[in-house]
């Protein structure tokens, strides 16, 4: 269980510390905020002081489930205003931070929900891999957009991302203020059965395999 919250922890700290250069007193829209990193996210947004965190799910059974990680406003990518509702919680400006956890059908409008030189960072595309975007938007705003993985990094590289995530983060895993759900866990021998799960995109949190013996 802790392996699972450390590995959220890891990416997000990566995306919004590292890559984002968040600071407290900024507003951050997390795309995709239901999925496990998005919620632990949320959370590390919320504790390096965060003046109003914004997380998105089309689901909205999770959608309302959001605030006990850390949205101050919860909405639903999939509704043709949700840029409008960014910009009207953020009076105008856009959020200084978008991480994106979506891509795809989010991708275009996430240059307008973003503040003029704020920064958008590509962590995941579960709404696609690609996109068509508006470059003049992106000139217009003056946007960063940076993307990240683990997987092209060496293993120093992966070990720096421990280390700095360590600094900020590692009072707040052990205090518990840093939770990661867990929706389920099967045996290792019910992985297909656990794959079945997350397919049917109806879990909350993490879903997990136990190794018995």
């Amino acid at each position: 269980m802790a392996g699972s919250l450390m590995s959220g922890a890891l990416t997000m700290h990566d995306a919004i510390v590292t890559n984002g250069h968040f600071a407290a007193g900024q507003t951050l829209l997390m795309q995709g905020a239901s999925s496990g990193v998005g919620l632990m996210g949320m959370q590390i947004a919320k504790h390096l002081g965060a003046k109003l965190v914004i997380g998105t799910s089309t689901n909205p059974e999770r959608r309302a489930r959001l605030s006990e990680f850390g949205a101050d406003l919860a909405i639903d990518s999939r509704d043709e205003n949700w840029v409008d509702q960014v910009l009207e919680a953020t009076d105008g400006a856009g959020v200084n931070l978008t991480v994106d956890n979506i891509s795809g059908y989010v991708a275009n409008g996430n240059l307008s929900a973003t503040a003029i030189h704020g920064t958008i960072i590509n962590v995941g595309r579960l709404g696609g891999q690609t996109a068509e975007i508006n470059l003049e938007k992106h000139a217009e705003r003056r946007i960063t957009y940076i993307g990240t993985t683990g997987r092209t990094r060496s293993i120093e590289e992966h070990a720096e991302v421990m280390r700095r995530a360590k600094e900020d983060l590692w009072d707040a895993v052990g205090s518990g203020k840093l939770v990661m759900p867990i929706d389920r866990v099967f045996d290792l021998t019910d992985a297909a059965a656990a794959l079945e799960h997350t397919a049917a995109n109806a879990h909350f949190g993490r879903v997990m395999l136990k190794v018995n013996g």
